[in-house]
C-alpha cells in the first residue's frame, strides 16, 4: 500500500533556484496538507509542472508529505537525501513546510524488501546520521522513521526487529540535535487493524496492535496511513468509531500522514462496487472530518495534490486533482473542511 515508490519515480526539478538552507520550519508547522511530491503530468513533467504544484500546496494547508527513502544512492549513506534539501528550498520559496519521513523499505509486487541490512553496522549509522543530519540542520516540528512498518514486521520480521532498535537509538540522537522534534514512525491503519482487503485479498486477518508497545515511550505522534475504501465500498459504510476506536489503543497523538478515497473504479476490479466516483470521493472527505472530529489529529495529508496515473494501480485516482491538475469536487471538499477547523 505504500506510495514512497510514486515519489522516487518522480524526478524533482526545483524551480525556485535557491540552494537549501536551514530555516525555523516547525515554527510554521500546520495542520492539514498533502502526502507526496506528485506534480501534474507526473509521468513527465515539465518545471512549470513542479511551479504549479509548489503553488497548490498553501490552497491544501501548507503541509507537504516528503516520503523518499533514507538513502538516495550508494554513495549518500548517512547524508540528507536531495529530495529532502530540495523541498526544503522549494518550501521557503514558496511558503509550504515540508513533513518528512526516511523510509527503510521498497514496495515489490506483493510484499515490501528492506532497503538496509541492519546487522550492518556501517549502514545502521549512516541510517541514524541521515536522520539527525536532517533534525538538525531543518529543526522540523515533525519526523517520520519509516514508512507503514508494520509491512515490513509482516514480511520481513528480521528486518523490522533491526529496525526497531536502530528507532529507538535515532529517536534519542535526534532529541540531542533537536529537542523540539517530534519523532515518530508510521503504520498502515488497515492491516494493522486486520484488514484491507483490496491490498491483502482476505476480508479478515490478525490484527497487529501489539506492535504499538515496540516504540513504547519513543513516539511523540503516532503516524497512520488511511485507506477504508480498501475493506469499504462507500463512505457512508464506514463505521461511525473507525477512528475513534483507535484512539484507546494509543498513548500519544494521532496523526494521518496519508488519507484516501479514489474518484473512479478501480482498475484492477471495474464491475466491483470497490472504488469511487468524484463526488464519492468528495464525500470521503467530509466523512474523515466528521469521524475523526473528537481525535483532534496532530495533522492530517491527504494523499496526493494530482493523481499519479494508472501506474500507481489501485491508488491511480486517489488524488485531489486529475493527472493534468484540473481540480477534483474532492479538493473543494478539503478546502471547505479545512477553514472549519
Amino acid at each position: 500500500m505504500r506510495r514512497l515508490a510514486l515519489v522516487l519515480a518522480v524526478s524533482l526539478v526545483v524551480a525556485c533556484g535557491q540552494s537549501a538552507t536551514p530555516s525555523a520550519s516547525g515554527a510554521h508547522a500546520g495542520q492539514y496538507g498533502v502526502a507526496g511530491v506528485i506534480p501534474p503530468n507526473a509521468d513527465h513533467p515539465a518545471a512549470a509542472d513542479y511551479e504549479t504544484m509548489y503553488r497548490s500546496f498553501g490552497e491544501t494547508g501548507g503541509l507537504v508529505g516528503v516520503y523518499t527513502n533514507w538513502s538516495d544512492a550508494v554513495t549518500n549513506g548517512g547524508k540528507i537525501p536531495k529530495l529532502v534539501d530540495d523541498m526544503f528550498a522549494a518550501g521557503k520559496r514558496y511558503g509550504f513546510t515540508p513533513l518528512v519521513a526516511l523510509g527503510v523499505s521498497h514496495d515489490a509486487v506483493t510484499t515490501v524488501t528492506a532497503t538496509i541490512t541492519w546487522d550492518n553496522a556501517d549502514e545502521r549509522r549512516r541510517f541514524i546520521t541521515a536522520a539527525v543530519a536532517v533534525a538538525k540542520t531543518y529543526q522540523p516540528a515533525y519526523l517520520a522513521l519509516g514508512v507503514e512498518v508494520n509491512r515490513l514486521a509482516r514480511d520481513d520480521p528480521a528486518s523490522f526487529e533491526g529496525f526497531v532498535s536502530a528507532y529507538r537509538e535515532a529517536y534519542a540522537a535526534i532529541k540531542v540535535a533537536s529537542p523540539t522534534t517530534a519523532v515518530f514512525t508510521i503504520f498502515q491503519l488497515e492491516l494493522l487493524r486486520g484488514a484491507g482487503y483490496l491490498s491483502t485479498g482476505r476480508r479478515s486477518g490478525k490484527a497487529q496492535w501489539e506492535l504499538l508497545d515496540r516504540f513504547a515511550g519513543a513516539l511523540d505522534v503516532v503516524g497512520f496511513t488511511t485507506y477504508p475504501f480498501l475493506d469499504y465500498e462507500s463512505p457512508s459504510s464506514v463505521p461511525a468509531d473507525y477512528y475513534a476506536s483507535v484512539a484507546a489503543r494509543v498513548k500519544a497523538p494521532i496523526a494521518f500522514t496519508e488519507i484516501g478515497w479514489p474518484s473512479a473504479p478501480i482498475a484492477a476490479a471495474p464491475a466491483s462496487g470497490f472504488g469511487g466516483t468524484p463526488e464519492e470521493q468528495a464525500s470521503f472527505v467530509k466523512r474523515f472530518f466528521d469521524l475523526t472530529a473528537t481525535l483532534k489529529p496532530a495533522f492530517s495529508l491527504w494523499s496526493f495534490p494530482n493523481d499519479p496515473g494508472p501506474t500507481a494501480a489501485t491508488f491511480a485516482s486517489v488524488g485531489l486533482r486529475q493527472r493534468d491538475g484540473t481540480p477534483k469536487p474532492a479538493l473543494a471538499a478539503w478546502r471547505e473542511a479545512i477553514a472549519a477547523h
